[in-house]
């Protein structure tokens, strides 16, 4: 068995030997180049801005089960959401003013949207989509106050705020507030009534860090 495999070890060689020859003259007569390496991963595109109020029933006047106070809770922010995301969140800015249309207002009453539409500026962001890149939002809250009859809503009022940064040449923090009258759809929520407040204040610049040493100069 020694001498058998002393045998073979020298052809064996010979062959690895060959065939290491033959891979280095092939890779001179491709000019010996490395190949390029792959082209990196293009980076994933930042997701749009979307509000996702946190809901709360914080008081029912009249007979409703307390096992569906989160359900309904969320089923009037889904229809208040939808206008944030429509009317001051969500689109590519900057963008012009008439780009703000009855489309801002979905889940609104005919009536309520021409009402809103006379009071763009206050309603959405049309008056300031040409001066900024982007929006930020901060938090969202919908409190909700509900009237119901015999276990089944009639009403409900929603208390609204949303914060949000800007931007581009506007850099803000904008604060809407205020409430919308709801009643109930076959299949979800509209709005026929609305009382919104909007405050802006300028961004607040970062304060400077003290150097390690704590020397102020």
């Amino acid at each position: 068995m020694t001498s058998s495999s002393t045998k073979r070890f020298p052809r064996v060689a010979a062959a690895l030997t060959a065939a290491v020859l033959s891979g280095t003259l092939a890779l001179a007569g491709c000019g010996g180049e490395p190949d390029k390496p792959a082209a990196s991963p293009s980076p994933s595109p930042v997701p749009a801005p979307t509000v996702k109020s946190a809901a709360k029933l914080v008081h029912v006047q009249g007979k409703f089960p307390r096992s569906r106070h989160q359900a309904v809770a969320t089923n009037v922010a889904k229809v208040v959401d939808r206008w944030l995301q429509a009317a001051y969140v969500g689109g590519d800015y900057p963008r012009a003013t008439s780009t703000f249309t009855a489309k801002s207002f979905p889940g609104f009453s005919k009536g309520t949207i021409a009402q809103a539409g006379k009071q763009m500026s206050l309603m959405s962001n049309a008056t300031i989509a040409p001066d900024i890149d982007g929006v930020e939002v901060v938090s969202s809250d919908v409190h909700v106050d509900l009237l119901a009859n015999n276990n089944y809503p009639v009403g409900a009022v929603a208390r609204v705020r949303l914060v949000y940064d800007t931007t581009g040449d506007l850099e803000s923090r904008q604060t809407v507030r205020g409430s919308l009258d709801m009643v109930p759809t076959e299949t979800s929520w509209a709005v026929f009534g609305f009382n919104i407040t909007r405050e802006e204040k300028p961004a607040t610049a970062p304060s400077a860090s003290p150097s390690p040493s704590g020397d102020k100069s």
